[in-house]
């Protein structure tokens, strides 16, 4: 069944990816929460197409998008298989025309991802990978890095759109920018895991996400030969509604837990 659920993962991004780009520069932007959360009429439209493919292939499944009348979690203790979809990862950079963005789609059964793409259409970069068979770009097998130490590191970081002077975010920021080679915030959250997988960053976190941002990438990651946890180390939760993550090779993964949490 693994291959039949990615092959269907598979198309649904692909359609999302058409969407995205033929609405790039057109879609009508309202915000959400605040100026800095955006949604445009691409993310739902793309939101639409995936749910109409994967839940038209698979009715008995359920359903958790960002998007217009989502789940905001999946209950605690559920066995239900969960397709976690973020349709536009990066709707910001979407906003202004910057090429960085991405449609993430996943298959859950519990905490266990079963599969999952992250799909750029501008780049045509489409990372994937299903459990046991490995993970690829284009169909190539990719890995994590093989680098050991922070410093010779290139971290892909989460960060909020907004935070204080004294958020953990920023704080963590400012360990992560004195310690790695260098640091990247690209805006999209499951771009940067599949960068992981693909050995592009050495390592990557996010304080504050969602299951949407993470699903596709906590696969990727695992079947590239690395490691995913919250950043104390514990094991992701999909159940969580802001679940937070770290990700690498065992020994930086190691050493990014250490340094995310200087005071344990």
């Amino acid at each position: 069944m693994l291959n039949s659920y990615l092959s269907v993962c598979e198309d649904a991004a692909r359609a999302a990816g058409k969407i995205l780009c033929d609405m790039l520069g057109t879609a009508h932007v309202r915000h959400k929460t605040s100026p800095a959360d955006l949604v445009t009429e691409a993310d739902i439209a793309a939101q639409k197409a995936i749910e109409t493919i994967v839940i038209g292939a698979f009715p008995e499944h359920r359903f958790l998008g960002e998007e217009e009348n989502a789940n905001t979690s999946i209950p605690p203790g559920s066995t239900d298989y969960y397709w976690i979809v973020d349709p536009l990862d990066g709707t910001t950079n979407f906003v202004h025309g910057v090429p960085i963005f991405s449609t993430s789609i996943a298959l859950t059964q519990g905490t266990n991802v079963l599969c999952g793409v992250v799909y750029n259409p501008i780049t045509e970069e489409f990372f994937s990978a299903a459990q046991g068979n490995g993970a690829f770009l284009n169909g190539k097998p990719i890995h994590v890095s093989s680098r050991q130490t922070l410093e010779e590191s290139l971290a892909g970081i989460g960060l909020s759109t907004r935070f204080l002077d004294d958020s953990p975010d920023l704080l963590a920021f400012k360990r992560t920018a004195m310690v790695c080679q260098s640091v990247r915030r690209c805006g999209s959250t499951a771009l940067n895991l599949a960068y992981v997988a693909a050995g592009r960053f050495d390592i990557s976190w996010a304080l504050r996400c969602h299951p949407w941002d993470i699903a596709a990438g906590v696969v990727l990651i695992k079947e590239a030969g690395g490691i995913v946890t919250k950043p104390d180390g514990s094991p992701i939760d999909f159940c969580d509604p802001s679940p937070i993550c770290a990700s690498a090779n065992e020994t930086l993964h190691k050493a990014i837990v250490r340094m995310l949490n200087p005071e344990s």
